[in-house]
């Protein structure tokens, strides 16, 4: 201010009696000098703006992130929990396919198996970080690279589960298996069991063992929650290696 002062006494002149005034060209510059002081401030107010918008924008990018990395980790469990289950299923139907293949007499430990063959695994990715960045913008993460990548996991890997997975899984249960399970089996429970595992024996064993519609809806399902397993395996690696460079990223 003392400079702004000093430069408009320059440009003052005075009259006889002293007082100061401005002449019309000096006036003209004294003009132009208030003008650019007030284009100044204006850009300086943007500037600082731009700034604190700018500030905002990185402490909600950093927010999300976190979020994300937390649904990741979620989701992980429970992709984990379903490999054990499809893992635990799959030795129903290996034990059910290896009586058929040997043609082996009946074992009341296959009732646990009868029971259970036909069941299916659903997973439940947590997505509500990601849901949140869309509403805000994906243009919010700042690193193009991650910003692909989150895409990528939430918008294809993970909706793979259930449109190509979970999805023809139920088709099977719903139209082949449980059908043809309600057909050949009873049901039956055990009041000891506090597990959820289910039980049932066959109407006609022999004649079970014999089917090849049987065998084949086994061979079904056992190639299904191979494949489903493989996939999950390699997704979850997938994630894992998407939460390593967002934890970069926050770091960074």
């Amino acid at each position: 201010m003392k400079i702004f002062r000093q430069l408009r006494h320059h440009l003052l002149s005075f009259d006889k009696t002293g007082k100061p005034f401005l002449s019309p060209g000096r006036y003209l510059k004294y003009a132009i000098g208030e003008i650019v002081l007030v284009v100044i401030g204006i850009l300086i107010a943007l500037q600082i703006n731009n700034w604190n918008e700018s500030r905002k924008d990185k402490i909600l990018e950093m927010k999300i992130l976190n979020e994300i990395n937390t649904n990741l980790k979620s989701t992980i469990a429970s992709l984990n929990r379903t490999i054990e289950l499809e893992e635990t299923y799959v030795d129903y139907n290996f034990l059910i396919l290896d009586y058929i293949d040997h043609q082996k007499q009946y074992d009341q430990k296959l009732d646990e198996a009868f029971g259970m063959y036909f069941w299916t695994v659903s997973s439940h990715p947590v997505s509500a970080g990601y849901d949140y960045l869309k509403t805000r913008g994906l243009e919010l993460i700042a690193n193009d690279s991650l910003r692909i990548e989150i895409s990528l996991i939430f918008e294809n890997e993970l909706p793979v589960i259930q449109s190509e997975n979970e999805k023809w899984a139920n088709n099977l249960q719903q139209n082949v298996s449980y059908p043809y399970h309600v057909e050949h089996f009873i049901k039956y429970y055990d009041d000891s069991n506090t597990e959820g595992i289910e039980y049932a024996k066959p109407m006609d064993y022999d004649s079970l063992m014999k089917d090849p519609k049987f065998k084949s809806i086994n061979t079904e399902i056992i190639s299904n929650r191979k494949w489903n397993i493989s996939t999950l395996k390699n997704i979850i690696i997938k994630i894992q290696q998407l939460m390593r460079k967002i934890e970069e990223e926050i770091t960074t």
